[in-house]
């Protein structure tokens, strides 16, 4: 009976599949980060004769969150910010204060990092049947 010859793994493989994971989640760490602008940097856009647009364009690219009271809009209307970068600044506050109490409002009911799809696959210690889980009140 001929013997035939087993055929062998290479750890070779192995050490590149790490080395390539390795390579490219360190890729993801190293990108940098860019400074969001305050309000100082958008007085002085504005002043520059920045069109709107690109203000506000480089707001979003920075993920600028500015909370602002009321007496700094009317100081920054009359530095000469445009009132489309106002109404955007306003917008963009608006909508962080309204994301931020939606994730204190799910995790008070479901837990930190829980949904009504969690862990449990939406059959939680709260879950009623036929009902759902219970609301938020």
């Amino acid at each position: 009976m001929p013997r035939f010859p087993v055929p062998t793994r290479s750890p070779r493989g192995a050490v590149v599949a790490i080395v390539l994971v390795a390579s490219l989640a360190g890729g993801c760490a190293t990108t940098p980060r860019i400074e969001p602008l305050n309000l100082e940097q958008v007085v002085q856009l504005s002043k520059d004769g920045v069109p709107a647009k690109d203000i506000i364009q480089r707001l979003d690219d920075t993920r600028t969150v500015i909370p602002i009271t009321g007496s700094q809009f009317a100081r920054l209307r009359s530095d000469g910010v445009d009132d489309e970068v106002l109404d955007h600044i306003q917008r963009t506050y608006v909508r962080a204060v309204e994301f931020d109490s939606r994730v204190r409002t799910q995790q008070m009911y479901w837990g930190a990092g829980m949904g009504p799809w969690g862990p449990w696959g939406g059959f939680g210690p709260y879950w009623r049947p036929g009902f759902g889980p219970w609301p938020y009140w």
